[in-house]
């Protein structure tokens, strides 16, 4: 019995890459509320914290579309083996850091696997076999967001209290465990590939087609400064509670759970059940904006 008889006997496929979105949304939800407490135990500023962010968020803005189209030419199952297995090392470096160096490089280890989150999306939709299922499976993405941003949050303040490194070794581990069941349980789907397609690595080509899109330039605008926004405000969202209210990363992890669930409740919930029934969305956009700005403000 070969491999892909096996996993569609216990729907391994499937669960597998959502334990990959799971873990890299854990991941996310622990690195917010812990990684400054962290950081600052290396004696370094806040500028460093922010930095980190940052260069994470640069290398996977270079791998993402680069690692997307290589799935596209040699197929899923390679591309997503590799991005998880360098997810793990990128925690296990960081974690182990014994210099600011060293949080760096785990950092830009883990930011150039980020892409297999879009190669993960990639798969939900070759293992569809309806139009229906594929809007369900993508569906199934959202749902793993809210779940990892309430769990990852509320779990890394629990770990932390052990030591600030801990968390981190937990999420590791967990990419390492979630490498080993791919490599048993994971088949290639995608199987009509192009062998000869050209891989574009310049990350910039997207945006300058949506630059071009005249109807949607303005939302792309929009979306980009959200955006920077949202990527300050969980920058600095730890230092801001620990500088004003003296909160422990523990506290912090808390305040981004009860967030987390207000998250899910409103875009799982209230989102179909309330806001699309008596708001339009271009009334809701203008709204969401506004709304955003009162509550970084305050």
């Amino acid at each position: 019995m070969n491999i892909e008889k096996i996993t569609n006997r216990i729907n391994g496929k499937k669960a597998i890459i959502i334990l990959t979105i799971f873990i890299d949304v854990l991941g996310i939800g622990i690195v917010i509320p812990i990684l400054p407490f962290y950081v600052e135990s290396f004696g370094v500023t806040p500028f460093f914290v922010t930095l980190l962010f940052a260069v994470f968020s640069f290398f996977a803005f270079l791998s993402a579309p680069f690692l997307g189209a290589l799935s596209d030419k040699i197929g899923r199952r390679p591309v997503l083996l590799v991005s998880i297995f360098s997810t793990a090392v990128g925690w296990f470096v960081f974690a182990g850091a014994g210099s600011i160096l060293f949080l760096f490089v785990g950092r830009i280890i883990d930011g150039l696997a980020a892409g297999n989150f879009s190669t993960a999306q990639s798969y939900l939709v070759d293992i569809s076999e309806n139009e229906k299922e594929r809007t369900s499976n993508l569906g199934l993405v959202g749902a793993i967001f809210g779940i990892g941003l309430i769990i990852g949050p509320m779990l890394g303040g629990l770990l932390s209290i052990i030591s600030p490194a801990f968390p981190f070794w937990i999420v590791g581990g967990l990419a390492a465990l979630n490498f080993i069941g791919a490599c048993f349980f994971l088949p290639e789907t995608h199987h009509k590939r192009d062998k000869n397609k050209k891989i574009e690595i310049n990350p910039l080509l997207p945006i300058t087609r949506s630059i071009k899109d005249i109807n949607l330039r303005s939302r792309y605008l929009a979306w980009f400064l959200f955006s920077i926004a949202i990527a300050i405000e969980q920058s600095i969202f730890a230092l801001y509670l620990d500088y004003q209210f003296g909160f422990t990363a523990a506290a912090v992890g808390y305040v981004l759970t009860v967030m987390g669930v207000i998250m899910v409740v409103n875009q799982g919930i209230l989102l179909k059940r309330f806001w699309l029934k008596y708001f339009n969305e271009s009334f809701l956009e203008i709204w969401l904006f506004l709304f955003l700005h009162l509550d970084l403000y305050y």
